[in-house]
């Protein structure tokens, strides 16, 4: 017999009947040993005293010594055929603890191979449930992680267009008279924040999906970037931007994961920076990369960065998305982040 691995087994009820006649012929064994020494000592023990017992008492003495070894043979039988069943069915057991840990979730226990029989087979299998439920509780808690993970950083990153629209509200609820530039100004930018936090919402429903899109002017791009990274942070802070060596590129991104770089990277001036000194927001092109780099003094009487850095985790999580790196450098008195995201060079027409 074949299993569906290959490999050929034997089946229980052969060797169940394997040890039946193994028994059988031990016993039977025995049992002429027994009859035969039996009446030799009782010949022997008859012949040194010099009696003679008549046919009738041989006869009843042999069937008494007849009857003897064949109770005994009996006994022998069943002891030695229920040892080496208990020995092969002991394995019953251990498929049996076996199916409990799996009942009771002990998935880390597996049934030891033995014999190659029905049994065996029975205990791969169990094996092999155990381990895919130990497989789907796995991804099931990675899974769950990630979720929990995606509500955690878009939680935090959509407290960034949130708080631009509680600041201008702010502004413009003390302000006496407005233009219609400022209102326009404000209505787009309550509109722009208002589509950025649905965005994030959206994803939050739908499985956090990348929409990635071509971006063809990217020095365009990052120049309207790091102006509404200015626009944010230039009423408390000192903004110094460098584009100098930025030229222009191609790239694929996922416009909503880029403006949340950049909203981490504003919030986290607003919440950390010192604003008696600059911030800089550098970006320069290499051959196939994008270097942007923030640099700003540390805030004396700031609390510590977030206990779970969830603003960096997020830009970490985003840029390697891309294939790119993060790298964070802070000391007492700087802060300094670096983000490489791979790019292509502009075609020239």
């Amino acid at each position: 017999m074949t299993n569906e691995n290959g490999r050929k087994t034997k089946r229980l009820s052969r060797e169940i009947l394997g040890l039946l006649l193994i028994t059988a012929v031990i016993a039977l064994f025995f049992w002429g040993f027994l009859y035969l020494t039996a009446n030799s000592i009782s010949e022997t023990y008859f012949t040194e005293r010099n009696l003679q017992p008549s046919e009738g008492q041989w006869l009843t003495l042999r069937a008494w010594i007849r009857s003897v070894s064949l109770l005994s043979t009996v006994i022998l039988f069943l002891v030695l055929f229920l040892f080496l069943l208990g020995q092969k069915l002991a394995y019953l057991r251990e498929i049996i603890q076996g199916v409990d840990a799996l009942r009771t979730h002990r998935l880390e226990d597996t049934i030891p191979l033995r014999e190659a029989n029905e049994l065996t087979e029975l205990a791969e299998h169990i094996n092999f449930l155990s381990e895919t439920e130990r497989r789907l509780r796995q991804q099931e808690m990675a899974l769950q992680a990630e979720r929990e993970r995606m509500i955690r950083d878009l939680s935090h990153d959509i407290r960034t267009p949130l708080t631009a629209i509680l600041s201008y509200s702010d502004y413009m609820s003390r302000k006496d008279g407005y233009t219609d530039a400022e209102l326009r100004e404000y209505f787009s930018l309550v509109r722009k924040k208002a589509a950025q936090m649905k965005d994030m919402t959206d994803r939050l429903l739908e499985g956090s999906k990348r929409n990635v899109e071509p971006v063809e002017n990217g020095r365009l791009l990052m120049e309207q970037l790091a102006g509404e990274w200015e626009e944010i942070l230039e009423d408390s802070f000192s903004c110094e931007i460098s584009m100098e060596n930025c030229t222009d590129f191609r790239a694929e991104w996922d416009m909503q994961e880029i403006l949340r770089i950049f909203d981490n990277l504003s919030s986290n001036v607003e919440k950390y920076a010192d604003s008696g000194h600059p911030v800089l927001l550098q970006m320069d092109r290499g051959v196939d990369t994008l270097r942007i780099l923030q640099k700003n003094a540390v805030r004396q009487t700031a609390q510590k960065i977030e206990s779970n850095q969830i603003g960096l985790e997020s830009i970490r999580r985003i840029t390697a998305g891309y294939g790119g790196a993060v790298t964070v450098s802070l000391d007492e008195k700087q802060f300094q982040i670096e983000i490489t995201l791979p790019v292509a060079k502009k075609c020239q027409g």
